[in-house]
């Protein structure tokens, strides 16, 4: 087969070597003629912009030599017997089809033989189907439009382009201040519409012509004239007349006079007298310009460029026009694009990563780094600050598998907190019981309180868990005057009756494996509070009494309702109202004009003092405040019941059953700090506070009022507002059992981790959630430090240990040294007290001591066997409190600055003087020590 296709090709090799006399296709296509070429590409329909004889020459050669046999016996058969090689059947259309049709379409009309060659050129690309004659004579007419213009271009020596715009060049005289030179430019016209002028004379239209020359030429001249005088006028910014007169010789005819080229040299000099920071590029036709900028993320400070690019035409106009370049302001707003852009980037890595986290707590440092760790080396590398898509997945997989781990442990300790949820079956006796729940709503001196006490003590067996200390020895000493055996448990101190029916006690130290038949919980409300509120569920769900009784204000009713049905308890609601009237004052009182038997409230230590050190010039004063112990406060408020005092000022401490003759509550502020932030009263915290006026039995009505209008209005909305219901979950604590069990099965003994597992992981049924232990933790960073076993670590964590004071910490930090070595403890008593205190770093660091003996009492309970000086405690605490008991009463002491012993008001914020202030700050005082007793307060 291929012999047989082999011996065709020669075939028809030999058979154009006769046709061209010997001479091979590639050669003899030379000797052809144009119109014997035109027609061979029109009938090959080759495709062609122009019919120029090179290109058809190489169209051809190329079509021999590619196209294959079947092309070769057409381009043979043409060449030696026209037109009979077209394949029959086949819808080729041939030379003779297009020149015939076009031939005929031009019957009649005369033109010359250069015409017709033209149009056939025209229409070589066309179809046969779609040559009309009105097209054929239209391109004739275009044609000889074309050459009657072309003649007008030779005699005006110009040129139309493609907007039918007349361009023409001519010699312009460039004059600056000492250099002259003769420069041709281009000079355009306006469009022109040309088919208005083809039906005058060839002599009107070069006349019209000349004119518009003329005109543009002016227009340039004139624009010229208006450039140079531009630059010759004033000292130019940038450039010197070297340098211009060099540009403009420079420039191309065709350039705006404000687009001459400026050599990139020059550019440099001119950018960095505008900065010596910008680095410059060159590109065809842009000029490039970088500045280095930095970015701090996360802390790390990343470097990179930030670069404009300017047309070089636009920065030429700037330059020339003598403008101010614009390259400062719009690099700082690329740079804030950039920055923008960058920023946005971050925060969705950002995002993502945390998404990535679930619930897994993970700190911002750790993914900050991860982000840092990736992008610095980018940008480092690449000097562009952006986020690539390479250096994102590689952040998001690197954290990927960081988190791995992490993950497998949050599942871990999940599966640990559903096991412990069911919070009522922690407490296996209160469920045996199948107890009866007997709620005591009402307001205060409503009775209800009186009332479920009466029930308590006709009771066989009982417990009384009140929220303060101060009201567990009350309870106490009450059910002893009935005649009832009764104990006393708070947290540091015991009195035990062996023939005991009856527990007294603060709500913590509820004993949940001793039923009884009768419980009294009061202030059931506190079940809603921060720090405390888990004691208050705790005695709740888990008091083992036959009947509990609790009393509280009606904003608790819905919730304990909700608690009862998760308990599945009978639940009696009793309903109590107030005993006598209490009214709203309409005025404000003057601090002038406070009549006997009033209580005065704030809700600070230093406004309580600060109100006392005012009215004890008028008045006699007894103070209440929770940093008092429970004694003070006691002696303070038998002072005011008995008459040695007319007013009383305390904190909202009165609020907690202190059963006082109190007729008028006056509020001094409207608002309080509650341990997270400064806010107004609640309406239940108003009521409660106001409750206490016009004790049943003592006064006939009790009036509620304030110091300052604007409080006094505050105080007003408030009480007259419906109480809120509580808001549902409640919190629990960290049992004893809880922590025994997470580090069992987490296999850890860091109490820290186990606290804060506790407070991130547990969920419970019911209303509840895991409690605030925020104060729980900062005392746990402290035992974490020693070597101690889970047990010990967990009570030393629950001690009383206000570590706010440096004070209190340092005792603290010695007792569990003690504790780690396995020492005796001993309790060191201050030494000779003075008659009373003469200053308030005095009186506070009494009131610490005091808080000492109160730590040392409780860890007397839980380690018996190190903490034996207890009766050195309380002897010492009995002195103590008759020294602070008497410097209340003297009202003399003062607040002093701490460094020159100026006396300050108890108002001042500061503990120094603004005049030592003053001086500090110019270095006149060295820098306090560290620790300092006198640094802990303002």
């Amino acid at each position: 087969m291929a012999k047989k296709k082999k011996k065709h090709f020669i075939k028809l090799n030999n058979k154009i070597r006769n046709y061209f006399q010997g001479l091979p296709f590639d050669e003899g296509i030379t000797m052809m003629d144009d119109d014997k070429l035109i027609e061979l590409v029109m009938f090959l329909e080759i495709p062609m912009a122009r019919l120029e004889r090179d290109e058809m020459i190489r169209a051809l050669r190329r079509v021999w030599s590619e196209e294959g046999y079947k092309t070769r016996e057409q381009i043979v058969s043409y060449l030696t017997q026209p037109y009979r090689a077209v394949p029959k059947g086949e819808n080729v259309p041939t030379y003779i089809d297009k020149v015939e049709r076009i031939l005929q379409l031009l019957e009649g009309v005369e033109y010359t033989k250069d015409e017709e060659n033209r149009i056939l050129e025209s229409f070589i690309d066309v179809r046969s189907s779609k040559i009309t004659k009105d097209k054929v004579i239209a391109k004739l007419g275009y044609l000889r439009l074309k050459g009657r213009l072309h003649t007008l271009e030779k005699s005006l020596d110009v040129q139309f382009n493609s907007l039918n715009e007349m361009t023409f060049y001519e010699s312009f005289t460039f004059c600056l201040k000492e250099h002259d030179f003769t420069k041709k430019l281009l000079c355009t016209s306006d469009p022109i519409h040309l088919e208005e002028l083809w039906e005058k004379s060839d002599e009107e239209i070069t006349a019209l012509l000349s004119e518009i020359k003329e005109k543009v030429y002016q227009e340039k001249k004139t624009s010229l004239d208006i450039f140079l005088a531009h630059l010759k006028e004033y000292h130019h910014p940038y450039l010197t007349e070297e340098e211009m007169s060099k540009a403009l010789k420079r420039m191309a005819p065709e350039d705006s006079l404000y687009h001459a080229p400026i050599e990139f040299e020059t550019i440099e000099k001119i950018l960095s007298n505008i900065s010596k920071k910008y680095d410059v590029f060159e590109s065809i036709d842009h000029i490039i310009i970088e500045k280095e900028k930095n970015y701090v993320l996360f802390g790390r400070t990343l470097f990179y460029m930030t670069s404009v690019s300017y047309e070089k035409t636009l920065l030429y106009s700037f330059i020339w026009r003598g403008e101010e370049l614009p390259v400062k302001d719009e690099l700082n707003d690329v740079n804030d694009r950039l920055l923008a852009h960058f920023k946005l980037a971050v925060e969705e890595v950002y995002e993502e990563m945390r998404q990535m986290c679930g619930t897994l707590k993970v700190d911002e440092e750790v993914i900050e780094g991860f982000i840092v760790r990736y992008l610095e080396a980018q940008v480092l590398s690449s000097r562009t600050l952006r986020v690539k898509e390479k250096s994102k997945r590689r952040i998001l997989f690197h954290f990927g598998e960081y988190l791995k781990p992490l993950l497998a442990k949050q599942k871990r300790e999940e599966l640990l907190a559903k096991t412990i949820r069911d919070f009522k079956r922690l407490f296996p006796l209160a469920r045996e019981l199948k107890r009866k729940i007997i709620f005591h709503v009402g307001p205060t001196n409503s009775g209800k309180t009186y009332s479920a006490l009466q029930a308590l003590k006709d009771a066989t067996t009982g417990y009384y868990l009140a929220p303060l200390r101060l009201l567990a020895l009350e309870g106490y000493e009450n059910l002893k005057a009935e005649g009832v055996h009764t104990s006393l448990i708070t947290g540091e101190e015991e009195i035990i009756d062996e023939a005991s029916t009856h527990i007294s006690s603060t709500i913590e130290m509820m004993n949940s494996s001793v039923d009884v038949d009768v419980c009294v919980i009061d202030e059931i409300q506190m079940i809603a509070d921060r720090d405390r509120g888990w004691a208050w569920a705790n005695a709740l769900i888990g008091a083992p009494a036959k009947t509990v009784i609790l009393t509280g204000s009606s904003d608790a009713l819905e919730a304990v309702t909700e608690i009862c049905e998760y308990l599945e308890e009978e639940l009696e609601v009793k309903h109590f109202e107030r005993k006598n009237e209490l009214v709203v004052m309409t005025d404000p009182t003057s601090i002038k004009q406070i009549e006997p038997k009033t209580a005065i409230v704030a809700f600070s230590r230093k406004e309580v003092l600060a109100l006392k050190q005012r009215l004890s010039e008028r008045y006699r004063v007894s103070v209440v405040y929770g940093n008092l112990s429970p004694e003070v406060r006691r002696e303070e408020a038998r002072r005011f019941r008995e008459g040695e005092s007319d007013i009383l000022v305390a904190t909202d401490a009165i609020a907690m059953g202190l059963n006082l003759p109190i007729k008028t509550i006056l509020f001094a502020k409207d608002n309080k700090f509650d341990g997270l932030r400064r806010r107004e009263l609640m309406p239940t915290e108003v009521k409660q506070i106001a409750g206490r006026a016009g004790r049943y039995g003592i006064e006939e009505k009790g009036y509620v009022g304030a110091l300052d209008e604007t409080i006094l209005y505050t105080i007003d909305e408030a009480f007259h507002s419906p109480l809120p219901d509580l808001k549902l979950p409640f919190t629990v604590m960290a049992s004893l059992e809880h922590v025994m069990l997470i580090g069992e099965i987490l296999e850890t003994d860091n109490i820290l981790e186990i606290l804060g597992f506790f407070a991130d992981n547990m969920e419970f049924e019911g209303p509840f959630v895991a409690a605030n232990i925020d104060s729980m933790l900062e005392i746990a960073t402290i035992v974490s430090e020693y070597e101690l076993d889970l047990k010990t670590r967990y009570y030393l964590s629950c001690a009383p240990a206000s570590i706010s004071s440096p004070y209190i910490e340092s005792v603290f930090h010695r007792y569990i040294r003690q504790i780690e070595a396995g020492k005796k403890v001993l309790y060191i008593p201050p030494r000779d007290l003075p008659a009373f205190a003469q200053t308030n770093d005095m009186l506070l660091n009494a009131e610490d001591r005091v808080r000492e003996i109160s730590l040392y009492l409780w860890l007397s309970f839980k380690f018996p066997d190190l903490f034996e000086d207890t009766q050195k405690a309380v002897d010492a605490r009995v002195r103590l409190n008759q020294f602070i008991e008497k410097s209340l009463q003297k009202g003399s002491f003062t607040k002093t600055c701490r460094k020159c012993g100026k006396v300050l008001d108890f108002s001042y914020r500061f503990s120094i003087c603004d005049e030592c202030h003053s001086k500090g700050s110019r270095g006149g005082f060295g820098a306090p020590k560290r620790g300092s007793y006198n640094r802990r307060r303002k």
